[in-house]
């Protein structure tokens, strides 16, 4: 069998497909948030000011996020498609139609955060020292907002041509090139300059900038399955349009989950410091039980893309269905331990009883519906691989606005704080229940490239 990553998918061993593009993705996504919690770390050390800016700050970049998270999920779905059909011509299109749009992107971003970025901060309650240093942060991280776009677009043409492993190295690198500047800008050290936060928010575009580069770099020289050209960098507009067909609900599921984390906190928050505290401990702890189910389900993602491309339907259903099953193998021990143990695994986060009992009955309601869940995590990331964006974002957007939302407005008010965990299960559940009938009529396994 040849060591070509295409080879693998869409002809040898699934299960070695899976677990040679869902380790790497588990590893790359653990290491992407490493960004944030490696500037937090040593921003902390200037005080609970400069932590509040950053923090405050973070919100703001997580909305352009959608944009970027749009596009990564169709060029995975697009170069994914194309190489399985062994079209490298149109894979190359792709490739640059997702480089262009990127380019774009960045400007809006920049553009963005110039002229918007205060503004959405004093609409946050920013103001005085608070405001200055958060605003700071922002614009350098909004004005140097290519180096993420660019970096997740090399990210996901590797992880679409099935090489994860280099995606995830190039994510490594970066995070360690983070961790080393930030205390030199930060606090500088030796010839650098102190910058405070704002030497925090270079250190990061710097670092990613690089990871960028390098991912370019590595495509120009080629992997094994694919090779960016620059003296045939060019592309069409149905490709152009394409990118928009898949982008656009891509990204929009991204905004439909962030808005409603974003609601539900506000709802916790109206019950006071101890409900608060108990939803953010659980949303972590959750992440924990989440991360690996999103990996394998964008390691399916490019399994169903490529055997689309190659017109092997029954294969790619397969590929959905092994991710599937080793999710379920994984969250549902988790899910056991949550239950059983949950006033324990809290206390290691917190003395305070009342939101020690609010937590563990937050990690046993959720966790009784991991297995629905999990089927709904692999089942919508392997529907966005075929390209087939928007039944997943019909899903999400009922799910979540359509079941979660009225049951915690409703009963929140009438039974309590507990009412939001009872909502938050019927969310994340609904979208399982909602994506499986679309998943088993197969009207996302077209074959062939995309026309």
């Amino acid at each position: 069998m040849s060591n070509n990553p295409r080879e693998l998918i869409v002809s040898g061993n699934l299960r070695s497909a899976l677990f040679s593009l869902a380790l790497p993705m588990m590893f790359g996504n653990l290491a992407q948030n490493l960004f944030n919690l490696t500037d937090m770390y040593f921003v902390g050390r200037l005080g609970s000011l400069a932590i509040a800016s950053v923090g405050m700050a973070g919100v703001v970049i997580m909305g352009m996020m959608v944009l970027i998270i749009g596009l990564a999920t169709a060029t995975r779905a697009m170069v994914s498609r194309y190489i399985g059909a062994s079209d490298m011509e149109n894979a190359h299109r792709a490739v640059v139609g997702s480089i262009l749009f990127g380019l774009f992107f960045s400007a809006i971003i920049a553009i963005g955060g110039a002229l918007f970025g205060k503004i959405v901060l004093i609409l946050m309650g920013a103001k005085g020292e608070l405001l200055n240093n958060a605003f700071g942060y922002l614009l350098i991280m909004m004005l140097g907002g290519f180096s993420m776009v660019m970096l997740f677009i090399a990210n996901a043409t590797l992880q679409g041509a099935g090489d994860a492993k280099t995606a995830m190295k190039i994510t490594i690198t970066a995070v360690i090139l983070n961790i080393i500047l930030d205390p030199l800008f930060i606090f500088g050290i030796g010839p650098f300059p102190r910058w405070g936060i704002n030497g925090a928010a270079f250190a990061t575009v710097f670092a990613r900038f690089l990871g960028a580069s390098i991912g370019f770099i590595v495509l120009i020289r080629g992997v094994k399955a694919f090779r960016l050209h620059l003296r045939n960098f060019h592309t069409d507009f149905s490709m152009m349009k394409r990118f928009l067909h898949i982008g656009v609900p891509g990204g929009g599921q991204v905004l439909l989950n962030n808005l409603m984390g974003f609601i539900m906190m506000r709802i916790a928050a109206g019950f006071g410091v101890a409900v608060t505290a108990a939803y953010t401990i659980g949303i972590r702890l959750n992440m924990l039980a989440l991360l690996p189910g999103f990996a394998l389900g964008g390691g399916s993602a490019t399994i169903v893309g490529q055997n689309l491309g190659a017109g092997n339907i029954k294969r790619a259903q397969k590929g959905a269905f092994i991710a599937m099953q080793f999710y379920e193998m994984y969250i549902i021990p988790i899910g056991i331990l949550y239950y059983i143990f949950a006033p324990q695994i809290v206390s290691l986060f917190t003395n305070d009883a009342q939101t020690i009992m609010l937590a563990a009955v937050y990690l046993r309601t959720i966790s009784l519906f991991y297995p629905i869940f999990a089927i709904g995590t692999v089942l919508m990331r392997a529907v966005n691989g075929a390209g087939k964006t928007i039944p997943s974002f019909v899903a999400m957007f009922v799910a979540l606005y359509i079941f979660q939302l009225p049951v915690a407005l409703f009963l929140a008010p009438r039974i309590g704080p507990y009412a939001i965990w009872w909502a938050i299960a019927v969310g994340m559940s609904g979208e399982g229940i909602l994506i499986i009938p679309y998943f088993l009529s197969m009207k996302w396994a077209q074959t062939g490239r995309f026309r």
